[in-house]
């Protein structure tokens, strides 16, 4: 189970979380799902 918290900002959708792993699982999920729009991460601190 992961805690993130998910704001839609225009057309951007913000994760947030507490924990760098639970972040790390939530871009592994959506890099796996096939989506019909590109998709970047920006402002990622590891």
């Amino acid at each position: 189970k992961v805690k993130v918290q998910s704001h839609v900002q225009g057309d951007q959708v913000r994760i947030t979380g507490k924990a760098k792993d639970d972040l790390q699982v939530v871009m592994k999920a959506v890099k796996e799902h096939d989506f019909d729009v590109p998709l970047q991460f920006v402002n990622f601190r590891p």
